[in-house]
């Protein structure tokens, strides 16, 4: 594996460490279950990714032949809580929908770098693992998205109109 993609690969986990770390934090500071709940399970996903950017990088450094990797699907994707209050930490004026907003960029750059370094990967094995860690952060990403679009009342949810007015 080259030099570039060893990089890539711990820019990967650093992230992902990152982001568990902050869904923690939101975890922490909501007073309510569901937000927590959504934040912790956001969080576990983050440490699954770790693991398997560790394993993937073990196995390269080692020659060893990489095989597929089964990247599993987020744990959010069978659930939809309902997401009342969520404060980012430290700063009590943070507003819920800021909290939000911050997952969203999170998860946003992350699935840009992850279909950027597909994209330079030669390798066909390091290419899919890519692919599969960008599509799990769209999918962290769309949850995201429907939440803050819940709370802001828009009338829209899954990007999906709600209701109509019109008969």
């Amino acid at each position: 594996m080259s030099i570039s993609m060893q990089k890539a690969l711990k820019t990967a986990h650093e992230a992902e460490k990152e982001g568990m770390k902050n869904y923690l934090k939101y975890a922490k500071a909501t007073k309510y279950e569901n937000g927590k709940n959504m934040f912790i399970q956001l969080a576990l996903d983050e440490i699954d990714h770790m693991e398997l950017i560790e394993q993937f990088m073990e196995k390269a450094l080692k020659g060893e032949k990489i095989t597929s990797v089964n990247v599993p699907k987020s744990r959010l994707a069978k659930f939809m809580p309902d997401l009342k209050d969520i404060k980012k930490g430290e700063k009590a004026d943070v507003s819920d929908a800021d909290a939000l907003k911050v997952a969203l960029i999170h998860e946003e750059k992350a699935s840009k770098f992850y279909l950027d370094e597909a994209e330079k990967a030669e390798d066909p094995e390091l290419k899919a693992f890519f692919q599969k860690l960008a599509d799990v952060e769209q999918k962290h990403y769309a949850i995201i998205k429907a939440e803050l679009d819940f709370m802001q009342e828009d009338g829209f949810w899954f990007d999906a109109m709600e209701f109509s007015l019109e008969k």
